[in-house]
């Protein structure tokens, strides 16, 4: 089999890693490359594209910002993927163990291919230090054209420059001469910026052994997100935009529920089996054309997000600053759980824990059961909060909570405001067809015409016994919708739907 086989071979495989589930292994992964999408969720096949920009809109300082990412790789390498993406992490842990010994990460990063291997779960072969190559050399090669998007924690400004990830890449070490008992090392020099970044922590802490239980590529490039946007919510209810997240994650956007479902939903459901969303849900938007992804967070990344949050404090962000005084749902639910004889320092762990949506519904159901005699005399009724809670029992789907009514109430709302709005619309489209029927008889009926022809309807009706019943003036109303009728239908008029889609200033939703 020559190189280039191999080579095909080894980019066709799986970008799975072996799966070991054990204690959390936190690796803290540095910030922009998460936000900016630097690793794409898709496999090492998809060499077809060698540049892809992202851009979003952004609040800073009160004010929307439009900020961009281009990523521009070579023909020959590609963009980094899943499998660079897994190595890079793979990385970082070997860097947290430096930096562990010496207080500070500094160039040049040595290691063993052996060791990357170790940390992967991945078997030993011939090919696999070769595809190690291949992640520096494209680490390497890609280049990143930041417009105000990367953030520079050192200096506390974002960056307008073009930057890249690896400043350079080597292999050492020997082998036989048929490629077996290899002992090859490598050596990454970061650029200025990475180095200064994860100096200054400005990471997200992630577990890597939760990580490697994960197969598919989308559930590997949702996976760290999920650290960001739960954080940002402080374990609430997260949505977000389906095509501006396919973009993010560099993966095909279909426009039909059934398809989005039967492809990303498969990843959903892998980071739901390891317990880093409770459930999921694909809705339309309300506020414009399209799809959004809805997501709960799960019991194990809210206890990665608890067990790291000392770090969290300590990243130097305007996005992702935890405030310190609670806010009214958290302060409610406290106070919920308070009433049942839940110490204060306990009843925040657990609305820190797993959110006040779901411990206010755990209580309230809680209640219901027990005023409605369906539930024995409780003994310890904190305790089976507690348990109900920690144990993820959930709250029966018929159950309408304080928070489900609320939703409910705003979702009927939402209904009548947009029946409102496709009324109005309907409206503004029926005085844009009256507008242009009067165009039309106008230019047919010019002047003195206009009456002539009026008076030639009226005439032809004289053997109309309901037209002649009608009084003079009425005669040529009636007269008028004759012209009005006829000149309509001579013309090619969009309809409602297609007006309002040619139209693209008038958004409904």
């Amino acid at each position: 089999m020559t190189r280039k086989n191999i080579t095909q071979k080894l980019d066709n495989r799986p970008s799975s890693l072996m799966p070991i589930a054990v204690d959390v292994d936190l690796v803290r992964f540095e910030k922009n490359l998460l936000q900016i999408g630097f690793f794409g969720a898709n496999d090492a096949r998809d060499k077809n594209r060698t540049s892809r920009r992202i851009e979003q809109i952004v609040f800073r300082n009160g004010h929307k910002v439009k900020v961009a990412a281009e990523f521009r790789g070579s023909e020959q390498l590609g963009l980094p993927s899943t499998t660079d993406r897994d190595k890079f992490i793979a990385l970082l842990k070997i860097i947290s163990e430096e930096r562990a010994k010496t207080g500070q990460i500094s160039n040049p990063i040595r290691f063993s291919g052996y060791r990357m291997i170790q940390e992967l779960g991945l078997s030993r072969n011939g090919e696999i230090y070769e595809e190690i190559v291949r992640w520096g050399k494209r680490m390497t090669d890609t280049t990143i054209t930041s417009e105000q998007v990367v953030y520079r924690a050192a200096k506390k400004v974002y960056s307008d420059e073009v930057l890249h990830v690896f400043r350079a890449f080597k292999r050492t070490g020997s082998s036989n001469l048929n490629g077996t008992e290899k002992q090859e090392h490598y050596e990454v020099t970061l650029e200025d910026w990475l180095i200064e970044n994860l100096n200054q922590r400005y990471v997200i802490p992630e577990d890597f052994n939760a990580y490697k239980q994960l197969t598919r590529p989308t559930a590997k490039g949702i996976f760290g997100n999920l650290h960001l946007w739960f954080h940002a919510s402080q374990g609430r209810q997260v949505e977000k935009d389906y095509a501006e997240l396919c973009n993010l994650l560099n993966v095909q956007a279909y426009p039909h529920l059934s398809k989005i479902k039967s492809t990303m939903g498969l990843a959903l459901n892998e980071l739901v089996k390891i317990k880093y969303i409770s459930k999921w849900d694909v809705l339309p938007m309300t506020s414009k054309n399209g799809y959004k992804i809805v997501l709960m967070p799960g019991a194990e990344l809210l206890r990665v997000l608890h067990n790291s949050r000392p770090e969290q404090r300590e990243l130097n962000t305007v996005s992702l600053d935890e405030p310190t005084v609670p806010n009214a749902e958290e302060d409610d639910s406290t106070k919920l759980l308070m009433k049942h004889g839940i110490a204060v320092a306990k009843a925040r762990q657990l609305v820190d824990r797993f959110g006040p949506d779901t411990v206010t519904d755990t209580v309230e159901h809680f209640e219901s059961e027990t005023s409605a005699g369906k539930r024995s005399r409780v003994d310890n009724p904190s305790g089976l909060i507690i348990w109900s809670l920690e144990n993820g029992v959930t709250v029966p789907a018929g159950f309408i909570s304080s928070r489900r009514r609320e939703a409910l109430r705003q979702a009927s709302e939402r209904d009548r405001a947009k029946q409102e709005a496709i009324q109005d619309l309907q409206n503004t489209y029926q005085s844009w067809v009256d507008a242009k029927r009067k165009e039309a008889v106008v230019i047919q009926y010019p002047g003195e015409k206009l009456l002539e022809k009026l008076k030639e309807i009226v005439k032809s009706r004289r053997t109309d016994p309901y037209f002649m019943k009608a009084p003079a003036t009425q005669r040529m109303n009636l007269a008028m919708q004759i012209i009005n009728k006829d000149v309509r239908d001579t013309l090619v008029l969009p309809s409602f739907d297609e007006w309002r889609s040619e139209n693209s200033q008038i958004r409904l939703f």
